[in-house]
């Protein structure tokens, strides 16, 4: 693939990952005021129990088929053929899982938004975003979850406005979000033909994919599970309702901190495919240079912004979310590692029980850390436990990576960016700790925090940001010949 295609389809995927959280993003200052923290924290807390039956109807072949066809993307008969087949096993493991999930529905006190909820599992074999990401086709689903998304916010603005819209808030959510994945189908006929598919197809996709459920289970612990225990610990849903809007604010980042991760995995598999190694370093160094210069910007920019920020954005009964914004900043670094070291690399290349492994360490660090911390310390603790899982992995992923990549060429390359976050931190906290909290003040350390930190790797003379300077100017030049 060209360097113009890769730079397109990042620019696509990072919208379309971006329009993924950006809804809820937009409307999380109208729903902070109008269900409040507990319906914001019992929406939380029942969203992350669908979520492992999601997890479990999904079984990881939606990584696993997003790898499989991007191996197949210039045949068409094995094309469809992997499609279909990954398809069939997904319907089948959705359809037990439903039936487990109504009768666990049945005896529990949360019966009622379970239920609405119910449309998250429908989506699962509804969902073949996978599919257009295998085949490097970003751009039809950044088009599509636009508009779907654009639907999302108007819907909570004309029609959620009390804590007794958590119900209608819960089933209009599940109902539009069946809707953008069902979209996806419309175009599949110009991609992917009809094809008879065979047992032994679908025995060989189910025992392959599955290796995939293991990573999915392993993440869910200290993604999903925090919400769950601090239900559980607390007794209450007011912190679920801190530690979801803090969440909320680390996907919406982690998703610009990944984006050129999704775009370069292709491109990884496909090389190391061809036993072209160095080109797989030079990915891997390109991806991680890339996650040092964002993911420290965020780290240093959440502790400049959070306590102007909360206030009047999720309204003062939310204050307690600055302090985890804090915290969950830092987080994104080991989490962007974690997804270069583990899956663009151990993943790529076929280390996948490596990677496994990996997470499980962390997540049972972090599970076991949940049962303490939560207890004396609610929601920043289930945050302190999350960091120390991530790091967690991140070592352990590095023992086993150590003698394939340049760790320190790698690391070294993120010292600058360092530098710059701590001399961007120091210059705000200077600057405007004194000014009220509120919007224009979050304006202004937010573009103090941009030029501080960009003019710092300038002067650092950072490669990553020189170049980008370079192919803006090289297009504006050509935009204004044109």
């Amino acid at each position: 693939m060209s360097k113009n295609k890769i730079t397109k389809n990042y620019i696509y995927n990072l919208i379309y990952q971006i329009l993924l959280v950006i809804s809820p993003l937009i409307t999380m200052p109208f729903l902070s005021r109008s269900l409040g923290v507990v319906g914001i924290g019992e929406y939380s807390y029942a969203y992350s129990i669908v979520s492992y039956f999601v997890i479990f109807a999904t079984f990881g072949f939606d990584v696993y088929g997003r790898r499989e066809i991007s191996f197949y993307i210039d045949d068409k008969s094995k094309l469809a053929q992997k499609f279909w087949s990954i398809q069939i096993i997904k319907t089948i493991f959705t359809f037990f899982t439903i039936i487990v999930y109504l009768i666990f529905c049945k005896f529990n006190s949360n019966e009622t938004i379970l239920l609405l909820l119910i449309f998250h599992l429908l989506n699962v074999p509804l969902n073949i975003g996978w599919f257009y990401q295998g085949i490097e086709e970003f751009k039809k689903i950044t088009i599509r979850g636009f508009f779907l998304k654009l639907i999302d916010l108007l819907f909570v603005i004309l029609f959620i406005h009390k804590p007794e819209d958590l119900y209608l808030y819960t089933l209009g959510s599940s109902m539009i979000a069946f809707i953008t994945f069902a979209v996806l189908w419309f175009d599949l006929g110009k991609y992917v033909s009809k094809s008879k598919i065979d047992f032994s197809q679908i025995k060989y996709d189910l025992k392959n994919g599955s290796i995939f459920f293991l990573p999915a289970i392993a993440t869910s612990i200290y993604t999903l599970l925090d919400k769950t225990m601090l239900g559980n610990i607390t007794g209450s849903f007011i912190e679920n309702g801190y530690y979801e809007q803090a969440q909320k604010i680390n996907i919406v980042l982690l998703k610009v901190v990944l984006a050129l991760g999704v775009v370069l995995l292709p491109q990884i598999v496909a090389a190391h495919k061809k036993n072209e190694n160095e080109k797989v370093k030079e990915f891997i160094e390109k991806s991680s240079t890339y996650v040092f210069c964002v993911s420290i910007a965020m780290a240093f920019g959440l502790m400049c912004i959070s306590d102007s920020f909360v206030p009047w954005f999720f309204g003062p009964d939310f204050a307690k979310v600055s302090i985890l914004l804090k915290l969950s900043g830092f987080i994104l670094i080991f989490q962007g590692l974690d997804d270069v070291f583990g899956m663009q690399y151990l993943v790529s290349v076929g280390k996948q029980k490596i990677y496994v492994i990996s997470l499980f360490i962390g997540a049972g660090i972090n599970f076991i850390l949940n049962i303490f911390l939560i207890k004396y310390y609610s929601s920043v603790g289930a945050i302190i436990a999350s960091f120390i899982g991530e790091i967690s992995i991140v070592i352990f992923q590095m023992l086993f990576i150590r003698k394939n990549l340049d760790l320190k060429k790698i690391f070294k390359n993120s010292i600058k960016y360092f530098c710059a976050g701590l001399c961007m931190y120091l210059c705000c906290y200077l600057t405007t700790s004194n000014l009220p909290d509120n919007y224009f003040t979050s304006i202004i350390i937010f573009i103090e925090c941009v030029l501080v930190y960009f003019v710092m790797l300038i002067i650092l003379k950072d490669k990553l940001v020189l170049d980008s300077i370079k192919k803006i100017n090289l297009y504006l030049k050509k935009m204004i010949k044109s």
